[in-house]
């Protein structure tokens, strides 16, 4: 998490939540006195500009819409409240699919989850343009698709000793644990000399689905029945997000380079670690 990270380098944090109240937003405030809750939504202006007041570095991380294009409006005017408040750095999370200029053609993509993928690639077009330097990291695949809920949708089956997914067996995942954004967030807002006007790729860790699938089995100590879906299977849940989330990762492990990630020298959580630090939320 970006505010942890930020926390431990001695920022002040102000952290944007719908309901304060919530187990998430408690923990994060118990964390350190120096985090201020601020609630509202990311449609709410004035609460945007209360929070953004005297803010130096912002870290920008909506979640995705799959209806509409509320992401890409709701930044522009997050940006230019940041740019209104004198912002400095905005640090800007997207996916690793946006590094490659075909990323977009790709004919899977004029599905349910357009709307997702396009507001990432829009939104990335306005921080750049916002008139405030600009970082953007670019996360592979998440770590946390395979800890409960995420995992129930992603890997259905694993509870009961099953695991079905549209992943091959020697397909290479750039798996990140999320905790690791964050920590590649807070990098760039203590050297911004070093971050800024770049897209950073960030991995934790490159791995084939049999050897991610290894280590959950050694984690848990249970073993697996795998399915891997045929592309017929696969095509036939053109309407499930998560399995077309699968299909859809396949070569983004070529936009990782793992040496020019590690060159940034923020400390990398491997699957492993990620899976022992987890272990309660394994099915």
């Amino acid at each position: 998490m970006a505010a942890k990270t930020a926390l431990s380098d001695n920022w002040n944090i102000s952290a944007f939540v719908t309901d304060p109240s919530t187990d998430r937003a408690q923990a994060l405030k118990k964390y350190s006195d120096k985090v201020t809750l601020y609630k509202g939504t990311l449609a709410d202006s004035t609460s945007l500009e209360a929070a953004l007041k005297g803010v130096d570095a912002l870290f920008l991380n909506q979640y995705p819409s799959f209806t509409d294009d509320s992401e890409t409006r709701q930044a522009r005017n997050i940006l230019q409240l940041a740019k209104a408040a004198g912002v400095k750095h905005v640090v800007h999370s997207t996916q690793l699919g946006l590094a490659d200029p075909d990323f977009l053609n790709d004919k899977r993509w004029k599905t349910i989850i357009a709307p997702a993928v396009m507001g990432k690639y829009e939104v990335e077009k306005l921080v750049r343009a916002s008139g405030i330097p600009w970082t953007i990291l670019r996360p592979g695949w998440f770590m946390s698709n395979v800890t409960s809920p995420t995992v129930n949708h992603y890997l259905p089956g694993t509870a009961d000793g099953q695991i079905v997914t549209s992943f091959k067996p020697d397909g290479i995942l750039a798996a990140v644990d999320t905790d690791d954004i964050g920590a590649f967030a807070a990098a760039a807002f203590n050297d911004p000399e070093k971050f800024v006007g770049w897209h950073v790729p960030v991995a934790s860790e490159c791995l084939t689905t049999a050897e991610l699938i290894d280590q959950i089995s050694r984690v848990t100590g249970r073993s697996y029945n795998v399915h891997y879906r045929t592309a017929e299977e696969t095509a036939a849940l053109s309407h499930d997000p998560f399995t077309l989330g699968q299909s859809l990762t396949h070569g983004l492990e070529k936009l990782a380079n793992m040496d020019e990630i590690k060159s940034y020298g923020v400390q990398l959580t491997s699957f492993h670690e990620y899976l022992l630090k987890n272990k309660d939320k394994l099915a």
